[in-house]
């Protein structure tokens, strides 16, 4: 069965594509690579919360929010993993207005289902720890990462009104999921890829508050992005997130400890923002982010590629200090008890909803599926596993290509 081109747009969009940021030409290429369709996920559908809209949780052209639940079974029935998606933000009124035409900003544009792999699945053999457990699937509509409640709609020029409510879009789906039974979990674990991710460092907090009686963790997925320099000499993802911030007006969201302090825009970087996260979190990412690579370093695919063959390519020393920017990033969750990260030397973004990207990539002998599990129900002491420190190293890295039409 041949993928729908609105659902493969989705699918790029999942993986970082932003309709603010400017890609190069090969880089929605790299998206689509770095994707695999897998032929054994199986089928969930869709529902629309028309009630939500009543309290204003709506996407950015007006349409109701909507999820994707698979209900759990046997000794999982009580336990709920809640992801949210990725897909990028909008940092402009023109932006914004373009993405509300695209299932990433409208919930009428959506897919009526989509295939659960990785740490959805319900295949033991893929997922051993969280295969029977209820599992949702949040789509996601606002461009703020789950983050804004702006009362007063924006005017675009061309008429759109636009809404940026992904604050109410997550309590709302939360609230309703209590009366279907997450109300009662005992295990709970909220999930999130890329700008997803991002949206599980910032709602963390609230989704334990929720459930007040749950053992509550949260896990950011390529969700970590760095403020960094580019080879250009920009600071590109700090400017992009100022205008997504002050659009959105998430400085009156954002942790307030945090913004009473320090600047708005780097409160909402993951660097600051996990200081006030207070569940135990777990951060994978991939050392050599593609899409932080092209969109922070604003390295092109063409340019980094060769690094993927060896280590004596031209730009080895540019990808090392992201690694390492990266690395001293996260040096706050590596010294919380509890919390935990798995930072594999590979090219990728995005690696829990994948069986492939769940399985395979191993840092020293244990999967990533293996780490998060062990992380989870505490079963080992050690719970942060950096890779070795070259692109090359870890021939356990799924390789290029992998996209596939067709399932």
């Amino acid at each position: 069965m041949l993928i729908r081109f609105p659902a493969l747009l989705s699918l790029l969009l999942q993986f970082g594509f932003s309709f603010g940021l400017t890609p190069f030409p090969d880089a929605a290429f790299t998206k689509a690579i770095n994707y695999t369709q897998e032929k054994a996920g199986d089928a969930v559908g869709i529902t629309l919360l028309q009630d939500a809209r009543q309290s204003g949780a709506v996407c950015l052209d007006g349409s109701a929010p909507a999820y994707h639940l698979r209900p759990g079974f046997g000794s999982g029935a009580k336990n709920w993993h809640i992801r949210l998606e990725g897909g990028g933000w909008c940092e402009s009124s023109s932006a914004c207005a373009t993405r509300a035409k695209t299932s990433h900003g409208s919930s009428k544009l959506m897919s009526n289902q989509i295939l659960f792999n990785g740490i959805l699945s319900n295949k033991y053999s893929a997922n051993p720890d969280f295969y029977n457990w209820n599992h949702v699937y949040v789509r996601y509509c606002d461009g703020g990462s789950f983050s804004a409640d702006v009362a007063v709609p924006v005017r675009h020029w061309s008429g759109q009104a636009l809404y940026f409510r992904g604050l109410r879009i997550f309590r709302a789906v939360v609230k309703h999921l209590q009366t279907k039974g997450l109300s009662t979990a005992k295990q709970a674990l909220l999930s999130g890829c890329s700008a997803g991710g991002l949206g599980v460092v910032h709602r963390c907090n609230e989704f334990k508050y929720l459930l007040p009686n749950a053992n509550v963790k949260c896990l950011s997925d390529a969700g970590y992005f760095v403020n960094g320099q580019s080879i250009r000499g920009n600071f590109a993802m700090y400017n992009y997130y100022k205008g997504v911030v002050n659009l959105q007006k998430l400085q009156n969201t954002l942790a307030r400890a945090c913004t009473s302090a320090k600047d708005p825009v780097q409160c909402f970087f993951p660097q600051q923002a996990q200081g006030y996260i207070r569940q135990p979190t777990f951060f994978v990412n991939a050392a050599y982010d593609n899409w932080q690579l092209e969109n922070v370093k604003e390295i092109s695919w063409r340019q980094y590629s060769p690094c993927m063959k060896s280590s004596f390519c031209f730009h080895a020393k540019t990808l090392q200090a992201f690694r390492q920017n990266l690395l001293n990033g996260l040096f706050y969750a590596q010294s919380r008890a509890g919390w935990g990260t798995f930072i594999d030397s590979c090219f990728s973004h995005c690696q829990l909803e994948v069986d492939i990207k769940w399985t395979r990539p191993r840092i020293h002998g244990k999967s990533l599926a293996k780490a998060v599990g062990d992380w989870y129900f505490g079963r080992s002491q050690s719970t942060h596993y950096i890779d070795c420190g070259f692109p090359t190293c870890n021939p356990t890295c799924v390789k290029y290509p992998l996209m596939s039409t067709s399932t």
